[in-house]
């Protein structure tokens, strides 16, 4: 496919990976390399050189010299830390959280798309739904260094609910209605722990299926 002129060819070539990247459609398993994506993308090397190198500082790929690329793997490490993480930094945001009824309604939404497309099997629409649901949390936060910190996590933890949709989808939509649930009774901290234990049970369950304790 031919990439649109007026913006940055660089720009173009990184939202046009990035968003494959993030469905799923490119894997650890692909080599990436820049003449693949030169030849697609119809445009010179140099561009998708620098859009790779933008993915790589994004933490979406890594770079091989002389080797390609590779949409980044996860090792047991670094899904510990990414999840230990994401339990501190989450129940944070929601303890501190001031929803406004527009938020409120986007996080309903969320949650009512991640039910229908669980229901369709339709895994790309309930990655994006499940992603929003935490992203609306994070964004109605008023602690901006915390949504920044949250927000640098997004690309992985897309990423990753690909891996995890088969593993827990069902139980997170019960564990996000009941979050939700806190949320509109006005129970911060009771929702913080429901958001924290939610956390935990994916890691638990993505841990056990890559063989980590």
């Amino acid at each position: 496919m031919a990439l649109r002129i007026p913006d940055s060819l660089t720009q173009q070539a990184y939202r046009a990976i990035r968003d494959e990247i993030l469905k799923g459609k490119l894997n650890g398993q692909m080599r990436l390399t820049e003449g693949f994506f030169a030849g697609r993308f119809k445009i010179s090397k140099s561009p998708i050189r620098e859009a790779m190198n933008l993915l790589e500082a994004e933490g979406l790929i890594t770079i091989r010299p002389r080797g390609g690329a590779f949409v980044t793997g996860f090792s047991q490490q670094d899904l510990e830390e990414i999840y230990d993480l994401r339990e501190i930094l989450e129940a944070a945001a929601v303890r501190k959280l001031v929803l406004e009824p527009k938020a409120l309604a986007r996080l309903r939404a969320a949650l009512n798309a991640a039910k229908s497309s669980l229901r369709k099997k339709d895994k790309p629409g309930y990655v994006l739904a499940d992603a929003d649901f935490h992203r609306i949390i994070a964004q109605a936060n008023p602690n901006s260094r915390l949504k920044k910190m949250l927000e640098s996590m997004h690309g992985q933890m897309l990423i990753l609910r690909h891996s995890t949709f088969e593993l827990s989808s069902n139980r997170s939509v019960i564990q996000h209605q009941r979050i939700l649930e806190a949320l509109e009774r006005g129970s911060n901290e009771a929702a913080a722990r429901l958001m924290a234990q939610h956390i935990r049970a994916v890691k638990a369950k993505l841990l056990t299926s890559t063989g980590g304790s």
